[in-house]
């Protein structure tokens, strides 16, 4: 930048950080994660490696014949500027910067791009640019910037004159690639402040400034150039002229835009001979310009008194149409309609005449400026562009009035631009900064600017503002910072805007003052003031030795103030301590007192600086008592039963202990700052909140019958008095008149100026239900915060006779007030206006007042009666208990019961919440007892059953007919009992193992019927006289094997009767199906004959047949089950 500070390393003594942890209020520190790639605007997409390329100390440049002139021109002034020679003759191992314009055929361009993978400028906006530097490209590295256009290249060299650094030792680029275009087409300034117009060395340094800062638009309108405004008529002064033309090509090199105004509104005539004579004088004044190189013209109707709209625009029609376009190479012509905010143009009413008038002759072609909802808004919304644009269409643009201070001359705005909407850029393709008559210090708050139209999306106005204070003041950033933190928001009679002053800072405060009030540690934050106290004084003393003098004088008192209020500040902080510490001095309390009472005259008057932040921490502390002052604000006061309201503290800064009581409420007592309550009964409620110093003093606030809970609060609450009839005490005019306060509309207002005597009533139709009063006050819409009402109270009345106060507010700032108020009906509404405003203007303002609440007087409970209370609060919290209890498992009649005490409890509440007036405490307690004992009862568990139903299961297996009778009767009683038990929903681990056990011990005393084994027996004796040489051998080792088993059951003392019967029917069979041995082939001629079947044999068995195999291995398996039973029973009698 050709007026930019050298940037050095940050001052040491300046880039400490706090010493409490993360208290960094205003420190200024240069962020060293993206150091060499901090630019301003921030460009649209940018990646970097993180590292660096070396410029070497001779350069090659491609494209000086072929790129733009003055990119090439900025370039080379750049280069000489940190000592780099250009080579005559390309040199291998030097740097290689490539500039060109998309389409250029320079072969080193598109090579280059091509290695580097670059994308093209060409599909990018006209001041587009793409750019690559890269340090590996090449023997010394490369450097491409591409342009849209000539404006892009240029943009292009900017953006490379930030990424540099240069230090004693070498000159460094940021290794990155970029690929840039701005979000709004216009984007710069307007000199159009009321005071004393730049100088023309002040022009000059604007216009290279926003070149710098990719600005490319600046209207020269100074108001106070008689030549501009009161002499439009007259032609410049030759010398005038010779500047004009250093401004003009200064402005082409820098690729600014120079818009040339006039403002002829204050006399220009219309008609006849005279008007034709004017605008004669108009075109000729312009076409001097025009001469001269200009191709850009504004004409202002701004500030006058004349509102013929249609014959305004009619002329500017001419002019365009004669003129602008006849000439063919002029940009678009640039007005400003005398109404040129949305409050004066009251648009959201459906526009005044004038603009309407304006809005409808003027040519669609011509852009038209608006400052947004006032002169001096707080901010410009989505929503009010887009009404703006209603009337006006696409070719709006923002006329913003900051950092202009013609209406706060002993305040700067230092500040970056705030309050703008990101959404904006969806809307508005043109924005134009009013700035201050101070040029230099105005730089800080257009670059910001520069960026929010420069990338919109990606603006934040914090980082924003730091980096152009570094980019500005270099080694005097830090305390550059300092002092532009603490000037920044512009607060005057009818006008407020810009970010707070310090808001950081102010928040310190707020947190220091807290925690010593309430005795606290808050050694860390006291160390954090004090060091920004100090920083403010060192700022101002540094600041007054090292600016250029020229800008000093500009800000020397503003300077001295600063100074004034760090020192101030901590004799301020000294003194709160000493209030509130435990062993007061109060003469030390008297003297530090006595010290800033002196001074505050001095403090409050002339120049301004930090009114809200550094000045108002003096005015709070002189103003601090450590006597407790209670004080709340309820969220509602007309609810339904079991709706919530929100309790919050407004107690004094000494209050640091509280106690509110709420009788009636889900929580009757509480400690909590902002405790939430409900109630659940119909009834009129009081809160008391007793608020308690750390002495123990105490300040308490009732609010008598204040919460009114209905089951009607359940309707819905509408705006009772919406365009009802309203009168007052006076008017400024019919377009302010009290029926503008309850026309539903937010930029129209009530407005007076009898001070003294300020009222306007509203009548209702009818009497009503009044809950709440909502009142805009001036900044809502839309001016100045400095003139919300400061203090108010209202009063109702049902006959318009009787009335009552209702509400009373003192040391309002609010620009929107929500009052819920104790339920009453009424039909006149009386809004008493007892402070306009903050001070310094006597006018009040309303621009929409809200009656909530009704439109029927439905009925109010009954006042709530302590003594009459049914306390549930015990039961309520046994049912809260009862819901995690634990039923599974439980005994069955242990569960029902506890199922119904608890049926029981949420009945009985019912009817209390009801108003049930026969339900009594004892009833209530005996609720409560009764589930409290049933809850008891669920620690008892059912038993485990598993062992007992497996028992059960065994048991049923076993058959009457092999056991004796009597034994086998005792164990079916036995298991009987068992199944009850099983099915015992009430048993106990106790009863299920005695059950189990009494079963186990039948079982074990079964006897079994032994089996008659003498036809088995004589069987065995019969087949062991066979010889095994009478028989074919197959058939004796089957015989053999069913003997063997044979005498196995007949030794086996458990065999049943079925058991030995189907061991001898095995044996027969086997012996039947003998066959007798051959002799060479004969048969055998003697053998031995097979015994004879007697009485207990079966039927002889067919070869083949293999049932008495079967049988046999039925019998063995039955016979190892009993076997494992008699084990089973031994186990058991152990």
């Amino acid at each position: 930048m050709k007026n930019r500070i050298v940037t050095t390393l940050l001052a040491t003594t300046m880039s400490v950080a706090m010493v409490a942890g993360n208290l960094t209020p205003s420190v200024y520190a240069q962020d060293t994660e993206t150091k060499g790639t901090k630019i301003v605007p921030v460009p649209k997409k940018m990646t970097t490696t993180g590292q660096e390329l070396q410029i070497s100390d001779s350069v090659n440049i491609e494209g000086t014949k072929t790129a733009d002139a003055d990119a090439v021109k900025e370039l080379k002034e750049f280069l000489q500027e940190n000592e780099i020679q250009i080579n005559e003759t390309a040199k291998e191992q030097d740097t290689t910067i490539i500039l060109g314009e998309a389409g250029d055929d320079l072969k080193a361009l598109i090579d280059a791009k091509e290695r580097l993978n670059m994308e093209s400028a060409d599909k990018l906006g006209e001041e587009g640019y793409v750019m690559a530097v890269d340090r590996d490209d090449l023997a010394g590295g490369t450097i491409v910037i591409e342009g849209k256009s000539g404006d892009g290249t240029f943009y292009g060299v900017q953006t490379l004159k930030q990424l540099t650094e240069k230090t004693s030792e070498s000159v460094t680029v940021a290794e990155v690639v970029i690929k840039d275009e701005p979000t709004m087409t216009v984007r710069g300034s307007i000199e159009g402040f009321y005071g004393t117009p730049w100088s023309h060395k002040d022009r000059l340094s604007q216009i290279e400034f926003y070149g710098d800062q990719k600005l490319n638009t600046y209207i020269y309108a100074p108001k106070d150039d008689r030549y501009h405004r009161e002499q439009w008529r007259e032609p410049y002064p030759t010398t005038e002229m010779k500047r004009m033309q250093e401004l003009i090509d200064t402005s082409k090199a820098n690729k600014v835009d120079f818009v040339f105004s006039l403002s002829p509104g204050i006399d220009i005539r219309f008609d006849g001979a005279e008007g034709e004579a004017d605008y004669q004088a108009l075109v000729k004044k312009c076409q001097s310009l025009y001469d001269m190189g200009v191709r850009s013209f504004a004409i202002f109707f701004d500030d006058i008194d004349n509102k013929d709209g249609k014959k305004q625009a009619e002329v500017l029609n001419r002019f365009n149409k004669e003129f602008i376009q006849a000439k063919g190479d002029i940009k678009p012509l640039i007005t400003v309609p005398t109404e040129y905010d949305s409050n004066a143009m009251k648009i959201l009413s459906g526009s005044t005449q004038y603009t309407k008038d304006f809005a409808s002759t003027l040519d669609k072609s011509i852009k038209v400026l608006w400052t947004g909802s006032a002169v001096v808004p707080e901010g410009i919304d989505v929503a009010n562009a887009q009404q703006v644009k209603s009337v006006y269409g696409d070719r709006m643009g923002i006329w913003w009035n900051y950092p202009c201070t013609d209406y706060i001359k002993n305040k700067l705005g230092l500040g970056p631009v705030y309050g703008l909407d990101k959404g904006l850029e969806h809307e508005v393709d043109f924005l134009v900064m009013n700035p201050m008559e101070h040029a230099e210090l105005s730089k800080i708050s257009l670059a910001t600017g520069a960026d929010y139209a420069w990338n919109t999306a990606a603006y934040d106005y914090e980082k924003s503002f730091k980096a152009a204070i570094d980019e500005l003041y270099g080694e005097l950033a830090p305390y550059m910072y300092t002092f532009a933190n603490h000037s920044t928001r512009l607060v005057a009679g009818w006008a407020s805007t810009g970010r707070a002053d310090a808001p950081a800072v102010r928040e310190l405060m707020n947190t220091t003052m807290k925690k010593i009030a309430r005795g606290e540690d808050a050694a860390k934050e006291i160390a954090a003031l004090n060091q920004e106290f100090d920083q403010m004084v060192l700022a101002a003393d540094t600041l007054k030795a090292k600016l250029p003098r020229e800008e000093l004088s500009h800000c020397s008192g503003n300077l001295d103030k600063l100074k004034a209020l760090g020192e101030s500040d901590k004799v301020a902080l000294e003194l709160f301590v000493e209030k509130n510490a435990d062993n007061r001095n109060e003469e030390k309390v008297q003297n530090l007192t006595a010290q800033l009472n002196q001074k505050m005259n001095a403090l409050r008057g002339g120049k301004l600086v930090s009114e809200q932040t550094a000045l108002a921490f003096i005015k709070e502390v002189l103003d601090y008592s450590i006597e407790p002052n209670a004080a709340f604000k309820v969220s509602d006061t007309f609810v339904a039963p079991g709706e919530e309201i929100q309790l919050s503290n407004a107690s004094s800064l000494s209050s640091t202990e509280l106690e509110w009581s709420m009788p009636g409420a889900n929580i009757k007592t509480s400690t909590e700052e902002n405790p939430k309550i409900s109630y659940k009964k119909e009834g009129v409620y009081t809160i008391t909140l007793k608020a308690k110093n750390r002495n123990g003093e105490s300040s308490e606030i009732v609010k008598q019958d204040f919460i009114t809970v209905s089951k009607d609060a359940k309707k819905e609450e509408v705006n009772l008095a919406l365009n009802k009839k309203a009168t007052a005490s006076g008017q400024t005019g019919a377009l302010e008149s009290p029926e503008k306060a309850i026309d539903g509309i937010i930029n129209t207002k009530w407005c007076t100026t009898n001070y003294g005597s300020q009222w306007m009533q509203i009548d209702l139709g009818k009497v009503s239900t009044l809950t709440e009063i909502v009142i805009n006050h001036a900044e809502m819409g839309g001016e100045g915060s400095s003139l919300n009402t400061a203090a108010y109270h209202v009063e109702v009345s049902e006959d318009g006779q009787n009335y009552k106060e209702v509400l009373r507010v003192r040391k309002n700032t609010a620009g929107l007030t929500e009052d819920p108020i104790a339920v009453t009906h009424g039909r006149y509404v009386k809004l008493w206006i007892d402070e306009p405003t903050q001070g310094g203007d006597n006018a009040a303002r309303i621009y929409e007042v809200e009656v909530k609440g009704l439109e029927e007087a439905v009925a109010i409970p009954p006042v709530y009666d302590p003594s009459k209370e049914v306390s549930t609060e015990t039961l309520e919290a046994t049912l809260k208990a009862a819901e995690n209890a634990d039923v599974k498992g439980v005994l069955e009649s242990a569960k029902a019961r506890f199922e119904e005490a608890v049926k029981a409890a949420k009945a009985i509440l019912a009817k209390v919440e009801a108003g049930d007036e026969e339900v009594t405490q004892e009833m209530v307690n005996a609720a409560n007892q009764e589930l409290l004992d049933a809850m008891k009862g669920l620690e008892i568990k059912q038993g485990d059953k598993t062992e007992l139903n497996k028992v059960i299961a065994e048991a049923e297996k076993l058959n009457k007919e092999e056991y004796e009778e009597e034994g086998f009767a005792q164990m079916q009683k036995a298991l009987k009992a068992a199944k009850e038990m099983a099915a015992n929903g009430d048993a106990t681990q106790k009863m299920v193992d005695a059950a189990k056990q009494e079963l186990l011990d039948a079982v074990n005393g079964l006897e079994i019927k032994q089996g008659d084994k003498t036809e088995l027996n004589k069987a065995i004796a019969e087949a062991e006289k066979l010889n095994k040489e009478d028989y074919e051998e197959e058939g004796f080792v089957e015989m053999q094997k069913a003997l063997k088993a044979a005498k196995e059951m007949a030794a086996n003392e458990a065999a049943t009767q079925k058991m030995v019967d189907a061991s001898l029917k095995n044996l027969r069979e086997a012996i039947d199906k003998l066959v007798p041995a051959k002799s060479n082939g004969n048969e055998n001629e003697n053998p031995q004959p097979k015994p004879e079947k007697g009485d207990s044999q079966e039927k002889p068995v067919k070869t083949g047949d293999q049932t008495a195999t079967t049988a046999s291995i039925l019998g063995v398996l039955f016979a190892a089950i009993l076997v494992v039973i008699a084990k089973f029973r031994k186990e058991k009698n152990v």
